[in-house]
Parts: C-alpha cells; sequence; structure tokens
C-alpha cells in the first residue's frame, strides 16, 4: 500500500487487487479505513459504481447490514 496524498481529514493510500488499482482512504482522526466504491466496483467486475449499486444483490446486502448492525457501510466523501 503506497501512501499518495493527505489533506486535513483523509490520508490517501493506493493498492492493487489482482493487478486492478484500489483506492483507500484513511480517516486521520478517527483511523476509520474507507474504500473508494469506484475501486470497489472494479474489483467485483462491474464496469462501474452506478452498475455496482443497481444490483439488486449488492442493494440486498447493503440494506441487510444496515438492518444488522444500525450503521450504513456507505460514506458520502
Amino acid at each position: 500500500m503506497i501512501k499518495i496524498h493527505y489533506d486535513d481529514k483523509y490520508e490517501y493510500y493506493l493498492s492493487y487487487f489482482e493487478g486492478i488499482p484500489v483506492k483507500i482512504l484513511r480517516d486521520r482522526k478517527t483511523g476509520e479505513i474507507l474504500f473508494d466504491a469506484g475501486s470497489v466496483a472494479e474489483c467485483l467486475g462491474y464496469e462501474s459504481t452506478q452498475a455496482m449499486m443497481s444490483d439488486d444483490q449488492v442493494l440486498d446486502t447493503i440494506n441487510q447490514h444496515t438492518q444488522e448492525t444500525g450503521t450504513t457501510p456507505l460514506r458520502r466523501i
């Protein structure tokens, strides 16, 4: 994992999953790790974030997580 940038809120990293670039952010205050949705979509074989978020199975998984934990796995940055 390569640190590529930082600002007041996040540290930005780049890593690779099976040759696919993955953008990762780390919240500097909380330490929370966030994965870029576009990177996740590509790793899962989707053409875009929009295509991934249009998949009923993905939406069902997100809804199940939200119901079980009371928190959403999605963050707007």
